[in-house]
């Protein structure tokens, strides 16, 4: 009888006690449980991830709970609930990509359809996607000699180099790096039909170069520094 106690009865005892003194913790009092409170400044109802939460029963002012998902609490149109806007330098969904517009190069000379503009999100500096490119300066996407890089030639009717102008690009300009942009200075013999570079020391800096963000460079020639593209 003793030995059917110690394997049988007692052992569900036990449990029984066990069981009792960890439901009576799931079941006490509300004040007695705590949460996890993030700030919400903004009051977008999405807490900073960038602080750790505040531990408490009661909810403090402006503060979420349980919710760390917030990339800029002093925005209310940031959060992940927002709309992406393309082609700013904001993450306004928080997911760590931005919305940029790309255009299609059907000719793949480099240069983009202006019409053919879609967004896609991507991490800053990533390669374009398949078939795009980030600038939208081709005036012609089905012939790959028609672009802002090609030579003008005289008497064709056709504007080779999308300039806006035909068959007038007679003045050649020094294109001291190579890259097919050409600077300020004339050439009387050999250079290029265009005077767009803005540093004719360094092939990497032309028109339509793709920004490198944060270098301090306006890698693209567009009077602004560091954009997003």
């Amino acid at each position: 009888m003793r030995t059917h106690v110690l394997k049988t009865i007692l052992p569900t005892l036990l449990l029984l006690v066990a069981v009792f003194i960890i439901g009576s913790g799931c079941t006490g009092e509300p004040q007695d449980y705590s949460y996890h409170w993030y700030p919400d400044l903004d009051q977008d109802g999405f807490g900073d991830n960038s602080v750790s939460p505040t531990i408490q029963h009661d909810q403090p002012l402006n503060y979420t709970k349980d919710n760390h998902s917030d990339c800029d609490d002093t925005n209310a149109d940031i959060n992940p609930d927002a709309i992406e806007i393309p082609d700013n330098i904001i993450d306004e969904n928080c997911n760590g990509a931005f919305g940029i517009t790309f255009y299609k190069d059907s000719d793949n000379d480099g240069f983009g359809d202006p019409e053919s503009g879609s967004i896609f999100e991507i991490e800053l500096g990533a390669d374009a996607p398949n078939g795009m490119v980030y600038n939208n300066a081709d005036c012609d996407d089905t012939n790959d000699m028609i672009n802002p890089l090609a030579d003008e030639i005289v008497g064709n009717d056709i504007d080779d180099n999308c300039n806006g102008e035909i068959d007038i690009d007679d003045i050649r300009y020094i294109d001291a790096d190579g890259d097919g942009y050409g600077s300020s200075e004339q050439s009387p013999a050999e250079g290029v039909f265009n005077s767009l570079d803005c540093d004719d020391t360094n092939p990497l800096i032309h028109p339509y170069a793709k920004e490198n963000k944060e270098n301090g460079i306006d890698d693209d020639c567009d009077g602004t520094v560091d954009e997003i593209v």
